[in-house]
């Protein structure tokens, strides 16, 4: 078993897992601290959040490590907690992962831009991210299996996480950055295109190219017409469910179960090799996908 031989199989779809964070605050989490933090504050929560994707049929579902690089962490002064986060994380992941599952390591942006916007620079960034990957990676048996940078906007700071992870590991690499749909075509919010995207990813030969978050499962089709043009690479797309609404001074994302299966039918249909959900996707988002799925086989 291995994520490699997952991806070289011309009748596999890998299916991931949906939003931790989603399933979190449905299990109460409310707090302003990053929910990375209820890695060594309360376990049980994390292993429950983690166990519902892998029963709801994913393949494989991501440490709970999004926002535990050394400078996000720094924000909400919980830098001296990144060693003790980090190695709890994976331990969490572990405990409940099933036989013949895989472990996926989260890397998430640091939230610190760069000039005129902030002080964000390659080494700045590149050494935050080695601090979390040494721990992730861990002796490269005992680590995650592959990795997930993801949610990046910002081609420079993807390049760091990149450049970092490479410099530990040499396992498989997904890299998603979040790609909005304006009046030119598909950019990051930081002004980077589509195609300067996907060039860099091809450029850092990482195994899976993909995107995630914004906007919404519906228009990522879109997204993915226009990639599927641009590269050869295997596409990996992990959309939002639907676009977010308030709600009694609540975000929430209404698109319906049914709707969002389908539409991850129809980006499978035009070639993406890796599939689940963003921000407001659940296991039921993740188990009806798994159920067209194993209808096809």
């Amino acid at each position: 078993m291995s994520f490699v031989n997952w991806l070289k199989d011309p009748e596999r779809i890998i299916l991931g897992d949906g939003s931790n964070g989603t399933e979190l605050i449905n299990r109460g989490f409310s707090s302003g601290k990053p929910p990375d933090l209820l890695n060594i504050q309360n376990p049980e929560i994390v292993k429950s959040v983690i166990n519902s994707f892998y029963l709801a049929g994913a393949d494989m579902v991501q440490t709970i490590t999004l926002n535990a690089s050394y400078i996000h962490l720094k924000k909400h002064n919980l830098e001296s907690k990144l060693k003790e986060i980090n190695k709890q994380a994976l331990q969490n992941i572990k405990e409940v992962r099933p036989k013949g599952k895989l472990i996926v390591g989260e890397i998430g942006p640091s939230g610190e831009f760069r000039d005129p916007l902030g002080s964000g620079t390659f080494e700045k960034w590149k050494a935050s991210f080695l601090r979390q990957v040494e721990i992730l990676g861990g002796e490269e048996e005992e680590g995650v299996d592959l990795w997930h940078a993801m949610g990046f906007i910002d081609i420079e700071e993807m390049h760091a996480a990149l450049t970092a992870i490479k410099e530990i590991s040499s396992k498989p690499i997904i890299a998603s950055f979040i790609i909005n749909k304006g009046k030119k075509g598909f950019y990051t919010l930081m002004g980077n295109s589509l195609e300067q995207c996907i060039h860099l990813l091809e450029k850092e030969e990482v195994d899976v190219i993909g995107a995630n978050c914004d906007p919404g499962s519906t228009l990522f089709i879109d997204l993915v017409r226009e990639a599927k043009e641009l590269t050869d690479y295997p596409l990996s797309v992990k959309p939002n469910a639907g676009r977010p609404s308030l709600e009694n001074y609540k975000t929430v994302y209404n698109q319906p179960v049914e709707e969002f299966a389908q539409d991850i039918t129809a980006m499978i249909d035009l070639g993406v090799k890796v599939v689940g959900g963003c921000c407001g996707t659940t296991p039921n988002h993740i188990q009806s996908v798994r159920k067209w799925l194993d209808a096809q086989s």
